[in-house]
Parts: structure tokens; sequence; C-alpha cells
């Protein structure tokens, strides 16, 4: 599609491989491809709604915020630019089953957790909308500073819930709550006067710990995959 449509087609292949191995603000996208004019190659593939540039939940005004990063709209790209087209000398010599256990599997968790992000958003949002949160959602997006980052922020006029979205086989435990916690202290001044809740969106469950501290606890919320999918 790209090589109907584009002129230059190199360096598009070039930014969303970029972009697919991590490399999302515009200054890395630059130094990965060697490519000045980066930033109208970028607006070319926001408009075919390959790339979609991002910024924190808490922007107020998102179009003049210097905190964006870019990402692959579409999943199966981003994982196509991040393990076939980089490898397909290999792939085309019969050497797909070595990609896949040196290349693929050992960051297949890490590659799903932003998708996995994906999925929970929506579930804030069908939440929010169908009156099962405390508040009305009026953006739900990621934050994130130079150091650190929350997987998701939903946010109404007088509340807000950090959440955070663990792809990993371990149940998560009480540490993870406490980090967020951590990290509400540099949210919150973006947030105003809102009421801050938390919730852990996990696939492998919780700790028999921090089940309890839940319960005890009036601002965590614990989401597993049943709640999401059911």
């Amino acid at each position: 599609m790209l090589q109907q449509e584009l002129r230059e087609p190199r360096n598009y292949f070039a930014i969303l491989q970029a972009i697919a191995a991590g490399k999302t603000r515009l200054n890395e996208i630059k130094q990965a491809t060697g490519i000045e004019g980066a930033t109208a190659y970028l607006d070319t593939l926001q408009q075919l709604r390959l790339v979609e540039r991002i910024v924190p939940a808490t922007e107020t005004q998102p179009q003049k915020s210097r905190r964006g990063v870019y990402r692959l709209k579409d999943h199966y790209l981003r994982f196509w630019f991040r393990y076939v087209h980089p490898n397909r000398s290999q792939l085309e010599r019969g050497g797909a089953q070595i990609i896949l256990e040196n290349k693929v599997l050992p960051e297949i968790d890490h590659f799903s957790s932003l998708t996995f992000e994906e999925v929970c958003q929506q579930f804030f949002w069908q939440s929010g909308l169908s009156g099962k949160l405390p508040f009305v959602p009026t953006n739900i997006g990621n934050w994130w500073n130079a150091n650190k980052e929350v997987d998701l922020v939903v946010l109404g006029e007088n509340d807000a819930i950090l959440v955070e979205c663990k792809w990993t086989s371990k149940p998560v435990g009480i540490d993870i709550l406490v980090d967020l916690e951590r990290k509400a202290q540099l949210v919150k001044p973006e947030l105003g006067d809102r009421q801050i809740r938390f919730a852990l969106c996990s696939r492998s469950g919780f700790t028999s710990q921090l089940i309890e501290d839940a319960k005890r606890l009036q601002d965590v919320i614990l989401i597993d995959l049943p709640a999401i999918f059911g």
C-alpha cells in the first residue's frame, strides 16, 4: 500500500520501523532514521491513519504540547515492522523458528502490554459511560514525564483514576500499588482539585495481601481479565 500511495516509501518504512522499535519521540525518530524532514513524513502517516501522535491525558492544549510521542495505530503493522521487516533476509531463507525463539518470544509479553493498555482503556470508557464507575470520564489516556509514566489516567470533572496495567505471568502485589501511589504525587499538580483513586488491571490476578488491602481501602479498584472481558 505504501509503495503504491507514496513517493520515497523507503523513508516511510524507516520511520515506521523506528517507531515500532520504540523510538517514539521526534528527535529519536530523526536520529534513528537520519531523516531531517521527518515531521513532514509523520504528518503524512498520520493522515493515512497509520501513525498517531499522543500526549499525556492531562494536557489541556494537546496540539501545542512538547510531550507528544508517536506510535503505530495498527497492531498488525506494529508487529510486522518490529519483527518481520528488519529480519526479512533470514525469514525468506527459512529462519522463522530462529526469529521466533530469539526475537519474538523473549519480548512478546512486553510487546503485548501496549495492546493490553488499550483494552483496559476501552474497559474504562465502557464502564464509565454505562454508570459502573463513580464518575463519567471526560478523557482517558497515558501520562508521562521525563522519568516516570502511568499507564492510564481516567479523568472526570472532579475525579481521576490512576491505572497500572500489568500483562505479566505473576500476580500483581502490593509493591505495584505503592509505586503507583508514589507516582500520583508527580501527576497531582496536573489534576487540580480532583479526587484521586487507583486501579490495577492484571492478566494474572493479585496476591492475597493486595486483595485484603484493597478491601480495606476505599480508593483502590482491582480488575482481572474475567472482569475486563466478562
